[in-house]
């Protein structure tokens, strides 16, 4: 199926590491370069902010996809379609329906909830639509250790976390998806 459409997942801040600003950035530009359309949470701010700034710079297409809650840290960049949907849940699921892949940046807890959302319903045979975290500086790796440890501990079979690809760099997770 070709990917037309890429949910990103990201944080509404910075984080420690420049690094993690220049993949939202390259992210975003890599996504219009290929006439992919960005959907992502609507933030202004942080990476979510660097991703969505950098697309519509680029010209790309983008949707931002907001929750009664949320709207404090919207996007004030013009060249981003904004949709209010009724709460997170309903705000997730509409992400979720309306992508091909799911590209998700380094992020707090919002991030991690979005992942964990997109590996259960996968899980759960609800879509086969890929998941790729793009990882600069190993910041994913503390979330492949917990996953590992939920496989060691009897939890989850080791089949989730294969299902989930990790690349050090957003050009490598667009090419691991094929669509660039």
């Amino acid at each position: 199926m070709p990917i037309r459409t890429i949910c990103v997942f990201a944080g509404t801040r910075e984080g420690a590491d420049p690094a993690f600003v220049i993949e939202a950035q390259q992210l975003g530009r890599l996504l219009a370069g290929a006439e992919i359309k960005l959907i992502y949470g609507g933030g202004g701010t942080g990476l979510m902010g660097a991703v969505s700034d950098a697309a519509v710079a680029a010209g790309g297409s983008v949707t931002g996809v907001l929750a009664p809650g949320f709207e404090m840290a919207v996007t004030r960049n013009s060249g981003v379609s904004i949709r209010v949907e009724p709460n997170v849940a309903v705000r997730k699921r509409y992400m979720c329906e309306q992508s091909d892949a799911f590209v998700a940046l380094p992020g707090g807890y919002g991030t991690l909830d979005e992942v964990f959302e997109v590996v259960i319903t996968r899980l759960a045979k609800e879509h086969l639509k890929p998941i790729v975290l793009v990882d600069p500086k190993g910041f994913w790796s503390n979330f492949e250790r917990l996953c590992e440890g939920f496989t060691e501990q009897g939890f989850a079979d080791a089949s989730i976390l294969k299902s989930i690809d990790r690349q050090p760099s957003a050009e490598l997770a667009l090419k691991a998806l094929g669509a660039t």
